[in-house]
């Protein structure tokens, strides 16, 4: 797995002007390094070299974890990947370390799992489920990433509210798609609403300039991140103050 390393985007609070945490973003090594899609599609399709990058996956969670004691991180886990035992073997390796690790799970779907145990999307929904109350029961926080993309709908974010802690929905997303400005900031109401009502924490992500971080702030939120407040690197601040 000597192909990979880890890259750090800041989450922040514009109201305190704090960092509090970066996301863990897997790149490769490349002089121009972007996140290797195919290579981690056929990773996560196949338990056994799944297996493998765990262990170095873990490996170097841990040292970066004990480098960096008071920094708290997120990392990213597909559907899939909560369907194998190893990921559990691994997140309950990393226990000592919770308070410190959110868990993010993506809006990834799952089109195959290689196992007999799988014969149903009943049975991959409530394997599902019981996976991410597991996840919830060792002390994690967990995140939704992308709401309203992918798995991550609406009624997967009904289904998960009562396990998970935080949501976040991706602004740029939107804009990619063709979004205005207007009816973008709707579905931003509409889930910050949701939020407020199930008492979860809410993050903006795709905020790339002063002016739409301003915009969502005048809307009550706080927590957002996006190129604006770092593009993916290989630093970390240990102080926590956004200076922007």
């Amino acid at each position: 797995m000597d192909m990979f390393q880890f890259h750090f985007q800041p989450k922040v609070d514009v109201k305190s002007k704090q960092i509090l945490g970066y996301e863990i973003l897997l790149r490769n090594k490349m002089q121009s390094p972007y996140y290797p899609a195919s290579i981690m599609e056929e990773i996560i399709d196949c338990q056994k070299k799944h297996a493998l990058f765990l262990q170095w996956f873990q490996k170097e969670l841990t040292e970066l974890v004990k480098m960096f004691p008071t920094v708290k991180f997120s990392i990213n886990l597909a559907p899939k990947q909560l369907l194998y035992n190893e990921t559990h073997l691994f997140l309950t390796a990393m226990k000592s370390f919770r308070d410190q690790l959110t868990i993010e799970i993506t809006e990834a779907p799952i089109f195959f799992v290689e196992s007999a145990d799988f014969t149903t999307i009943e049975m991959i929904e409530n394997s599902l489920e019981k996976a991410i109350l597991s996840i919830k029961e060792k002390g994690y926080t967990l995140s939704l990433d992308d709401v309203g993309s992918g798995r991550n709908s609406l009624e997967q974010v009904l289904t998960y509210s009562k396990y998970i802690d935080q949501i976040k929905f991706s602004l740029i997303k939107c804009i990619h798609r063709g979004l205005d400005n207007e009816t973008s900031y709707l579905f931003l109401k509409a889930w910050k609403s949701f939020a407020e009502a199930h008492q979860l924490e809410l993050i903006i992500e795709g905020i790339e300039d002063q002016v739409t971080s301003d915009g969502i702030k005048e809307q009550g939120v706080h927590l957002q991140q996006g190129y604006h407040f770092g593009k993916p690197s290989k630093t970390i601040k240990t102080y926590k103050v956004y200076t922007k």
